[in-house]
């Protein structure tokens, strides 16, 4: 088995997805409840004790199988960056090959693309994972979204409103150009609906 260091941001007392995690010695678990939660990211994964690292959300339910296959993913293929496919603040409109806009419930990566993207955005209190895996693919990785194949059991779903995510596609486009200024019209237009 390939190891791997588990970063798991939480603010809540209890933390399900450490029931789903496997208790194995190359598997290692951080809860990390530093202020913010891309503070708490970049903090898990500087303090990683492997260079293989999955980021996920403290709300999770899945198999050993699943975990398992998404860690030999990361490993086997150190150029990409895996998430799970969603929007998140991003309608779907076409991105480049390469690039698939996911959600920040579940990201691998090794820890030299978490260097090389610059590491989560500090201070941002929305859209972190966003801007990250775009920062990933501008330094030369690819940007792999998967299946769901685990329960989010979150009982508070997060609420945005226009506003804030109109704030966070701003500072998409000032810090992403050329992968999110072409297709602006589209993404406000479906924002706007």
């Amino acid at each position: 088995m390939t190891a791997v260091s588990v970063v798991i941001p939480s603010n809540r007392e209890r933390v399900l997805t450490t029931d789903s995690v496997p208790e194995r010695p190359d598997v290692e678990v951080q809860v990390r409840r530093d202020e913010g939660l891309n503070r708490a990211r970049n903090a898990g994964v500087a303090n990683a004790s492997h260079d293989v690292v999955l980021i996920l959300d403290d709300d999770l339910v899945f198999e050993t199988a699943w975990f398992d296959r998404v860690v030999d993913r990361i490993a086997t293929e150190p150029r990409t960056v895996v998430t799970v496919r969603g929007t998140g603040i991003l309608p779907q409109v076409s991105w480049p090959d390469g690039f698939t806009p996911g959600m920040g419930r579940v990201m691998g990566f090794l820890t030299e693309a978490w260097q090389d993207a610059g590491g989560f955005p500090v201070p941002c209190s929305h859209g972190g994972d966003t801007d990250f895996l775009m920062s990933a693919f501008e330094a030369g990785y690819t940007v792999v979204g998967l299946d769901h194949e685990f329960e989010h059991r979150d009982d508070d779903e997060d609420h945005y409103s226009l506003l804030d995510n109109l704030r966070w596609l701003v500072t998409l486009l000032r810090r992403h150009p050329r992968l999110v200024g072409p297709r602006l019209p589209v993404i406000l237009a479906e924002k706007l609906r």
